[in-house]
């Protein structure tokens, strides 16, 4: 019988910090989640003020900002930002968490404290190497992105004082991803302008243009490529995902091409303009694939967009919110071919030929992936965790391993990490979007400090938007595990609304998620009802299935 490996003590706690609630096991089945309060993110108070300010140009009024910093922020009915620039010290670390979550970093923070106390400008000069280890512990964050990002900044604001190690892959510091597929590609905004600005003076050695090919949990150490070791006393994994590629397209053809980092924008941008696209096929449905289609339409292609699935976004969204989606689409001059897939390709150098299984055949002079991701977790293999899907995690967001234990030195935070939210069920899930990036960087860095045993559950309440020819959308929770779904606000026809989205449990129905159209501030109403549950109420007409 094979003897799992000995892993090494947990890191120890250097600050004291405050009672968690208790994590307890995890509850299988529905969970009876009224006993939790409102998602808010734990943040670490500043004791000093900042002043912000905000680019008009650069803001689409998401709303993210007022949810984050209510205080700080608000939209007006009539649709404009208005703010406070001189925030105290009191609200200090909410408008830092607004300017981490703005999608469009639209927001700029001055002064204050950088994270561990240090006051901006004056932070203490790095340190590395044998001589540095000495006396010091170290944190290794594996993935230069906006979780491994999150945490790092984090784990300096708890006072963690050793050395802090950041390796990332890119030759460039962390970056806001989602306006690639929409503002870069267009030109509305540069690559400066993608850079995060909440915690540009974080006190860390940086090592880009660096690649992990193996961990050893054992011997506690990553090796890199080249072969040189780099040991730790923790580690976050946060290297994310890589965009989903079919195994049947042109791998090597200069006119297939998929959009996860910039880099790729990058050589979609240069590929479609030395192409003179006319028009462009986007394969997949979801809101990455959704936005390209937004893109190329403004720019006056002509685009296909080709879905495995039918309505749009049904998966996500369901079927009569998915419907609305794709009436928004058809209406900007969108084909779309749903429940199809391409089942021949044909690269003619000139222009790419499409066949689709119901014997449509589509040339274009381009085609963009937007398939999704596939977790980052080749350099695990052989490291003993459990990848069943990206990295899996226990609710404090520590990574387990094979036999289910858990690992008290490593935490895994972002896309690449999977893990059981208690505030619906004890299925452990993947969420890839930029603000639970953010939460989950910042409560993996905490458990990571107070050990498995003292950390508190990963609970939070998802949210994410998109913007479709114009429209809004933006939604909290988990839709797509709703089974019944109630327009509350609004109505479909008008396409401006407020859906909430519900699943039976024995508890009564629990709402898992709201979807608003073009409604952000009515959505702020529904965040703290996610995770509830909801007696059986008898004659709501409005109330149907997905």
């Amino acid at each position: 019988m094979t003897r799992p490996p000995q892993l090494p003590p947990p890191l120890p706690v250097p600050v004291r910090l405050p009672a968690p609630v208790p994590a307890g096991p995890p509850v299988p089945g529905p969970v009876r989640t009224d006993a939790f309060p409102p998602a808010r993110p734990v943040l670490v108070p500043e004791a000093e003020p900042v002043r912000i300010s905000v680019d008009n140009n650069r803001c689409h009024i998401y709303g993210i900002c007022q949810q984050e910093a209510p205080e700080v922020f608000r939209i007006s009915e009539g649709g404009s930002l208005h703010y406070t620039a001189a925030v105290p010290a009191a609200l200090a670390a909410r408008a830092r968490q607004a300017v981490r979550c703005c999608p469009m970093q639209a927001i700029a923070i001055r002064g204050g404290q950088t994270p561990g106390g240090a006051t901006s400008g004056a932070a203490r000069p790095l340190r590395s190497g044998a001589g540095a280890r000495a006396g010091r512990r170290r944190i290794v964050v594996a993935g230069g992105g906006l979780a491994g990002l999150s945490a790092a900044a984090r784990l300096r604001e708890r006072g963690f004082d050793g050395e802090l190690v950041i390796v990332g892959e890119e030759s460039r510091r962390a970056y806001s991803r989602p306006p690639l597929s929409k503002q870069y590609l267009s030109g509305a905004l540069d690559e400066d302008e993608l850079s995060f600005r909440a915690d540009e003076s974080l006190d860390a050695h940086w090592l880009l243009g660096t690649r992990i090919t193996d961990l050893d949990p054992h011997a506690a150490a990553l090796e890199l490529r080249g072969g040189e070791r780099l040991p730790f006393d923790g580690l976050v994994i946060a290297t994310g995902v890589d965009a989903r590629r079919l195994p049947e397209a042109p791998l090597f053809s200069d006119r297939v091409r998929t959009i996860r980092t910039l880099e790729d924008a990058v050589a979609v941008r240069e590929a479609m303009h030395a192409a003179r696209a006319r028009h462009v096929v986007v394969l997949g449905g979801g809101f990455s694939g959704c936005e390209l289609a937004c893109t190329a339409r403004e720019h006056g292609m002509d685009v296909s967009l080709v879905v495995h699935s039918a309505p749009l976004l049904r998966r996500v969204l369901g079927a009569r919110i998915g419907a609305v989606v794709g009436s928004i689409q058809r209406r900007a001059g969108v084909a779309l071919h749903l429940g199809r897939t391409v089942v021949d390709w044909q690269d003619h150098g000139h222009a790419l030929r499409l066949s689709l299984d119901d014997g449509t055949v589509l040339t274009c002079d381009f085609v963009v992936l937007g398939l999704g991701g596939v977790p980052r977790v080749e350099w695990l293999r052989g490291s003993g965790l459990d990848l069943s899907d990206g990295v899996r995690c226990a609710p404090t967001c520590h990574a387990l391993d094979q036999w289910g234990r858990t690992t008290p030195h490593i935490v895994a935070a972002g896309d690449v990490a999977g893990w059981p939210n208690a505030r619906f069920d004890d299925r452990p899930r993947r969420v890839e979007h930029l603000i639970h990036a953010v939460e989950m960087g910042q409560h993996a860095a905490d458990s990571l400090l107070r050990g498995p045993d003292r950390a508190a559950r990963f609970t939070p309440v998802p949210r994410f938007w998109s913007e479709q020819h114009g429209t809004r959308i933006q939604a909290v929770g988990m839709p797509a595990l709703g089974t019944d779904v109630e327009i509350v606000e609004g109505s479909l026809r008008a396409e401006r609304f407020v859906a909430r989205y519900t699943r039976p449990t024995p508890y009564g129905h629990q709402v898992v998620g709201a979807v608003a159209f073009d409604l952000p501030l009515r959505l702020l109403d529904y965040r703290d009802q996610v995770g509830s549950s909801r007696p059986q109420t008898a004659g709501l007409g409005r109330r149907r299935r997905r």
